[in-house]
């Protein structure tokens, strides 16, 4: 009877061991879902508090596009040049304050601030003060200024936002100007190559995977700007000011209906017939990037995906709607506070939001907001969390530390003599790249096996594909 009561004790001992274990399991699991839904709720508000700002900055950069024809049209010069200035200004600077907003969004939903956010931007405002405005270890004045003092303004502005102490990362600034797709600023080819997905090279770069000898083949990086900075590069605009002959754009009836349209002022003939100033080609006027502000998609898949896959819309979006334009991406990140697993893992979540309106063209239909030339009026009435390969800025991924310190201080060593950083994920990458036995297995792999790739299929091992996750 004894040697029971001691086997019971053991059983109910054990039994109580694996109760305990089950019930910090699920605490476990409580505390990361919980987590996860902070952070994605933290995200999205950041996201749509971001696309907001960059709304109704649009909205005002339109509104004094009308005070600026309204100007030029009664040949008050000093007048278009403050409004142009005003412009250039928000351009600029306006989207460091929607960053502003998406911190404190993020904050209000749970999020604690992050050294590393801040880290990415105090380095960048050491470039703005070094590089932009030509001092230092600058070479003369690589950006010009859009307005005088712009560059210690802009500095200035980021510096005070992180040193608030960044909650959530801008996941889409445009440091680099990546135009002519450079593999090694394309994120896939890192995670391609970490995941062997060799249908990934035959869809984007089969040639690279056969001929490739070694580091001494790759281009220069495309890391400067041929253009004027006219945007902020947090959270871009994309709006340009050109100077051109407004009369070549509209006739002076169709300007008379468009400021009629936007405001409560009626230009008379003889203030639209005289005034040289819409007809001067170096007027300068705000208009949307065409290069940006695009078709969106065609059908179900993305206008400019390359690859032609299938993107996963839910029923049809609406013509009016569909242009590309600006969007803000935000990143929010926390640690879930395990208790039965000896670790803290954090959960990382970015979410894309952007401004959404329409505008009637000079016929008086409606369509979207680049439907008048793209001349910029207020437009923009609605803000909409959008998945986020729609649009773009994921090989950017701006409020990855460990990303942007591969961009900025590694690609240039391993460029110059192959070296590999130790402890990089990204260089770790190359450093496999690097091994003829890998390329070789790949070139044979597709040999046999090439058929088999699907685009757009998922990502993993050998059948390649990509995920349009919001």
């Amino acid at each position: 009877m004894r040697t029971h009561r001691g086997q019971i004790a053991v059983v109910l001992v054990f039994a109580l061991a694996v109760l305990v274990l089950l019930t910090l399991l699920n605490v476990d699991t409580f505390l990361a879902v919980r987590a996860k839904n902070r952070v994605q709720n933290a995200g999205d508000a950041a996201a749509l508090a971001a696309a907001r700002k960059q709304g109704s900055l649009l909205n005002e950069i339109g509104r004094l596009n009308i005070a600026h024809l309204i100007a030029a049209a009664r040949s008050e010069t000093d007048e278009c040049r403050r409004i142009v200035m005003e412009q250039r200004r928000l351009a600029l600077l306006g989207p460091v304050d929607a960053l502003a907003l998406a911190n404190d969004a993020a904050k209000k939903n749970g999020m604690q601030a992050r050294d590393e956010f801040g880290a990415i931007l105090r380095a960048h405002v050491a470039d703005i003060r070094l590089v932009y405005a030509g001092g230092g270890g600058g070479d003369g004045d690589p950006y010009p200024e859009p307005f005088p003092g712009a560059w210690t303004e802009y500095a200035t502005r980021i510096e005070s936002v992180a040193g608030e102490g960044l909650a959530t990362g801008p996941d889409n600034i445009e440091f680099y100007d990546a135009a002519g797709g450079h593999l090694l600023l394309n994120r896939e080819f890192y995670h391609a190559i970490a995941g062997r997905d060799w249908c990934w090279f035959f869809f984007h770069c089969y040639g690279v995977l056969s001929s490739y000898t070694g580091y001494g083949d790759w281009a220069p990086l495309p890391l400067r700007r041929d253009n004027p900075m006219d945007n902020s590069e947090i959270f871009s605009l994309h709006v340009v000011s050109k100077p051109f002959s407004l009369t070549d754009l509209f006739s002076r009836d169709e300007m008379r209906k468009i400021v009629e349209r936007y405001s409560e002022v009626r230009l008379t003939d003889e203030e639209l017939g005289k005034s040289d100033l819409l007809s001067d080609p170096e007027e300068p006027w705000f208009l949307f990037d065409s290069g940006m502000w695009r078709r969106w998609f065609n059908g179900m898949s993305l206008a400019d995906d390359e690859d032609g896959g299938e993107f996963p819309l839910a029923g049809e979006i609406k013509e009016e709607y569909n242009v590309r334009g600006c969007a803000a991406v935000c990143r929010c990140q926390k640690a879930i506070g395990t208790v039965a697993i000896d670790s803290e893992p954090d959960f990382v979540w970015s979410a894309a939001a952007k401004p959404f309106g329409t505008v009637e063209d000079v016929e008086g239909v409606g369509g979207p907001v680049t439907g008048l030339k793209n001349f910029i009026v207020p437009g923009m009435t609605a803000v909409r969390l959008v998945p986020l390969d729609s649009v773009g800025g994921g090989n950017l991924a701006t409020a990855d530390y460990g990303w942007v310190v591969h961009i900025r201080n590694h690609l240039g060593p391993y460029l110059e003599d192959g070296k590999c950083e130790s402890g990089c994920f990204w260089c770790m990458q190359l450093k496999t790249w690097e091994r003829d036995s890998f390329r070789r297995e790949g070139v044979r792999w597709l040999k046999y096996n090439s058929h088999t790739c699907r685009r757009g299929t998922g990502g993993g091992g050998g059948h390649g594909g990509t995920s349009h996750g919001h």
